[in-house]
């Protein structure tokens, strides 16, 4: 059909395929080069500047995988090629997976050589099955009409009809890549707005993302909107004076859920619409779907649910698409146990050779994860099948996945590479716990510890509260004798509940929310050897005395709130709080003032040695002086401590709070550089 795409697959050397790509696609105005090895084009942009492009079309995009395939930039770039155009990828000879591109997977104490290639070779063999890969030809134009379906215009009709009522309204929409969601956003809007009354707010998590809305919302020959649409930041909608009748929030699965809830909150007589991507190369919406569209049916309001399956950007059954969905396993879904009733599961480890081989095993333990987390992307399958530090474990029901867990291999850092992490003058990838008990905590002596870290656990949606997930984690805990087990999550009450529940304790909460989840980040422990039960205790204590500085610095740097009943579950069990002598506070201080913990972390001893010397603070020259002031002594948000003391930036305030602790102390007598990391 002349709306499919196809893809091309250019063998030999980097510079042999940068030739005849330029070849096939001479003639073209719109093509896109994307370089990963060195061999391109001048006008070629780096792999790392794609997402920034998404939304523009191309006759083709060519994409060099000599360096190394990068599941993400795979998948966006397919979304870039219009109907009729073609995806060209440039190889190394069959039987050749590159070397480079393997390092990103290499985590201390591996090499790129330990990484392996299962997920190259499950990838060629996706290509060697598609009907999408057709043989070297010069690329033809791909088409620019962009045909609306009857499925769009009746969600427009929808849209409409909801979003012009007179009675407040919710309405979701949800589609894969290419379906027209956005624009069907803007067409329904541009009816709305033949209402003069009517005020239209659409925001998303950053502006560019609302592009294609406007472009069909507002009539550039005929304006009428007269500048009552326009781009609202998230957080300006929930504290600003405006009241618009009508709010769109695009891409919603890309924000927090608890900021979503606070909006519809504020805004309880709008008519509201919230769009997103269910499975798309930027990660799923899953969480968006499970979480946020539960809550929205509790709401008054009534909720009014849409779906789009066809295509607008290419046609239906496109061979392109369906490349990408089997190569990256975009459409993963949980294990159908529907039909039959559970036989009694078994715990059992998976490796990583058995998942890249068996295509169910592989799709029913990645569409748990999928299932159940926020923001799964490609790259997490990249990293599951080819990570040597990762672990896979399961829950199995007569073949089927009913639990599905991970875990990271951890710690065991040498004493000298966990000093340099503490000083901030080295950085260490994939050991997250690792990382956050040494640089966050100010733990040097935590780095050597062997450590098993859980990334992720997720229950078949049809078999949740069934003690699968303990039965799980006892399966993991059996299988390993590390110095201790732990985990780092967007806390919730209920997740703090469960892992409480198998052994582990608090020790940490993140001085900032996670982008996606909107909650402070937990790190729990479950001690095993009596270094790891020494070093909780000691961590307890810490927090115990922290916790409350952190709780209310967590509530005025954002616009959510600490929820009560979450802080009440991270009150739980904590030790009576008991102060620091005078060295350890001291001690605790020059970790942030000389290292790489976060001022949150060590927020009671910073605290406290600047109210016992604030004295010195007419001393200091006047912007440190305010930033210290408002940050430390008044507690204020970072964007203020950032206004009083004339910085330009919060990551510029951030980054001056340092040097100016450091001044204080040095005139406060306080030698801070003897007791750093």
């Amino acid at each position: 059909m002349a709306r499919h795409r196809r893809c091309i697959v250019l063998r030999g050397s980097a510079d042999a395929t940068r030739d005849e790509a330029l070849a096939l696609t001479e003639g073209l105005d719109a093509v896109l080069f994307v370089d990963g090895s060195g061999a391109a084009p001048a006008h070629a942009v780096p792999a790392s500047r794609v997402k920034r492009l998404l939304g523009r079309a191309y006759d083709a995009v060519v994409l060099d995988l000599h360096g190394g395939l990068d599941a993400d930039v795979f998948g966006q770039a397919h979304g870039m090629v219009w109907g009729g155009g073609r995806l060209v990828l440039r190889m190394p000879p069959t039987g050749e997976a590159p070397i480079a591109g393997r390092a990103r997977f290499a985590v201390h104490p591996h090499r790129p050589r330990d990484v392996t290639p299962r997920f190259w070779w499950r990838f060629e063999r996706c290509l060697a099955r598609s009907d999408a890969v057709v043989p070297a030809s010069p690329v033809p134009r791909a088409s620019r009409d962009v045909r609306g379906s009857a499925e769009q215009r009746a969600a427009v009709d929808r849209l409409v009809a909801r979003l012009g009522a007179a009675d407040p309204t919710l309405t979701a929409l949800l589609a894969d890549r290419g379906r027209g969601k956005s624009s069907a956003l803007g067409l329904a809007l541009r009816e709305v707005l033949q209402d003069p009354a009517v005020e239209v707010a659409v925001t998303a998590d950053r502006p560019g993302s609302t592009a294609e809305i406007f472009r069909f919302a507002l009539d550039a020959d005929a304006p009428i909107h007269e500048g009552r649409a326009r781009y609202v930041p998230p957080l300006e909608l929930l504290r600003g004076p405006d009241r618009p009748q009508v709010i769109v929030v695009d891409e919603a699965a890309q924000l927090p859920v608890p900021l979503l809830q606070r909006l519809v909150a504020a805004h309880p007589d709008a008519r509201l619409a919230f769009a997103t991507t269910v499975r798309g190369y930027e990660g799923t919406g899953r969480g968006f779907v499970l979480r946020f569209l539960e809550w929205l049916r509790s709401e008054p309001r009534p909720l009014a649910l849409s779906t789009l399956e066809a295509p607008i950007r290419w046609d239906a059954g496109d061979p392109l698409e369906r490349l990408v969905f089997d190569a990256l396993v975009l459409d993963a879904e949980p294990t159908d146990v529907s039909a039959r009733p559970a036989t009694g599961a078994e715990p059992r480890a998976i490796p990583q050779d058995a998942l890249a081989a068996d295509e169910g095993l592989l799709r029913g333990f990645f569409g748990l994860l999928v299932h159940a987390h926020y923001r799964t992307t490609p790259s997490d399958l990249h990293r599951l099948l080819d990570a040597p530090n990762l672990r896979l474990h399961a829950m199995v029901d007569d073949g089927r996945v009913v639990a599905a867990s991970f875990v990271a291999l951890e710690g065991e850092l040498p004493l000298a590479m966990s000093r340099a992490l503490a000083r901030g003058t080295e950085r260490i990838r994939g050991h997250a716990l690792a990382d956050n008990l040494v640089c966050h905590c100010g733990r040097v002596d935590a780095g050597p510890l062997t450590m098993v870290r859980s990334v992720r656990i997720a229950t078949h949606p049809e078999r949740r509260r069934r003690g699968l997930a303990t039965a799980l984690v006892d399966h993991v805990h059996a299988a390993y004798a590390p110095d201790l087990f732990g985990t780092v999550f967007g806390a919730t009450p209920e997740l703090l509940r469960f892992r409480r529940a198998v052994g582990y304790a608090l020790v940490r909460i993140g001085a900032s929310r996670g982008e996606r989840t909107g909650e402070p980040a937990a790190v729990m422990i479950r001690p095993v050897s009596p270094r790891a039960r020494a070093l909780v205790a000691e961590l307890r204590a810490d927090l115990a005395r922290d916790l409350p500085l952190q709780l209310a610095l967590l509530d005025a740097d954002g616009e959510l709130g600490v929820d009560p009943d979450l802080a009440d579950g991270l009150r739980e069990g904590l030790p009576a709080p008991r102060p620091l002598d005078d060295e350890a506070r001291l001690v605790a201080v020059a970790s942030y003032a000389f290292g790489a913990r976060p001022y949150e972390s060590a927020v009671w001893a910073v605290t406290r040695t600047v109210e016992a010397h604030a004295g010195c603070l007419s001393a200091l020259e006047p912007s440190s002086r305010r930033l210290i002031e408002t940050r430390i002594l008044a507690g204020r948000p970072w964007p203020e401590a950032a206004r009083a003391a004339d910085f330009p930036s919060v990551r510029a305030a951030m980054r001056a709070l340092r040097p100016a602790v450091r001044a204080l102390a040095a005139d406060a007598g306080l030698d801070l550089a003897a007791r750093a990391p």
